[in-house]
């Protein structure tokens, strides 16, 4: 399944379709099996995490790709914390870590990407709730996607601009008081910890250089929380976000953006690739060693 932009499109008959991107279809499916750990990319809609969140789900998150995410449902088992384990990816793929036990028989672990479970799924939820998928959906929360993507930038340049933004370390989120304290969530699950070490002053460095930068553009809020897992994932105190990594396998730089509307994160995502000044180009100039 290819993951599609939250949005409506009217035909000439009047008719109205709506897209639903495979990380929120996610969601759905997670609800209807009644999972209690979940394993998702850090690249994933923070509606994600939200709902997850709201319904005691233990979330891990991983860098973009299967194999970490089957990595990540390995472990959750191995923990025998859980009995109800899932994972699965922004272009729909839906993976079971663990048997799970439904009305009419067992569903056995998949931990690979199964296409057709996250339709079915959303269809029997559907029916069970006597409601149509419109309406299902419209109980995730209203958090709205955007991706995009800057061609040709080398992949020295983006290493060079990696290496200024992420410490070296262990540390893989931080989050911002306000009032010059820095805390550590790099352990999922836990409550986060007063930070201590250079890697949290660099990070501490990094947000007020990407501050300043982003201020330049006068459309950012401050930022309250960095998540280097795999890029560099920024969040916002007004709930935006935004997510900058580099391809692997091409020469490009690579922006996910989450908001509160959908023009938002399309914005977030054009003031990011827009030429010759975009945020993508000036984190190129500002940080890359290259002339």
């Amino acid at each position: 399944m290819t993951a599609v932009l939250p949005a409506s499109e009217v035909h000439p008959g009047g008719r109205r379709v709506r897209f639903l991107p495979g990380d929120l279809l996610g969601i759905v499916v997670a609800e209807y099996l009644r999972a209690d750990a979940a394993a998702v990319p850090i690249s994933a809609n923070d509606a994600v995490e939200r709902r997850m969140g709201e319904r005691g789900v233990v979330l891990e998150k991983t860098k973009i790709g299967s194999p970490y995410v089957i990595s990540a449902l390995d472990e959750l088992r191995r923990a025998g914390k859980h009995t109800r384990i899932v994972g699965w990816e922004a272009n729909g793929g839906f993976l079971t870590g663990s048997d799970i036990p439904l009305t009419a028989g067992t569903l056995i672990a998949l931990p690979t990407r199964d296409s057709t479970l996250p339709i079915l799924a959303n269809l029997f939820a559907a029916a069970e709730q006597r409601i149509g998928l419109a309406a299902l959906w419209n109980r995730l929360p209203a958090r709205f996607g955007r991706a995009g993507l800057l061609d040709n930038v080398p992949v020295a340049v983006s290493q060079a601009i990696l290496a200024h933004l992420i410490p070296p370390g262990d540390v893989i989120e931080v989050e911002f008081d306000g009032t010059g304290r820095v805390f550590d969530r790099s352990r999922p699950g836990a409550a986060p910890t007063p930070a201590r070490g250079t890697s949290h002053l660099r990070l501490a460095a990094t947000q007020g250089d990407v501050n300043a930068l982003l201020h330049a553009c006068a459309r950012f809020d401050d930022i309250v929380r960095i998540n280097v897992l795999d890029g560099v994932r920024l969040y916002f105190r007004n709930g935006d976000v935004a997510h900058i990594r580099p391809s692997g396998n091409a020469p490009q730089l690579r922006i996910y953006a989450n908001s509160d509307s959908q023009a938002r994160a399309d914005q977030i995502v054009e003031l990011g690739l827009r030429e010759p000044d975009g945020i993508l180009r000036q984190l190129e100039q500002a940080f890359s060693k290259l002339p």
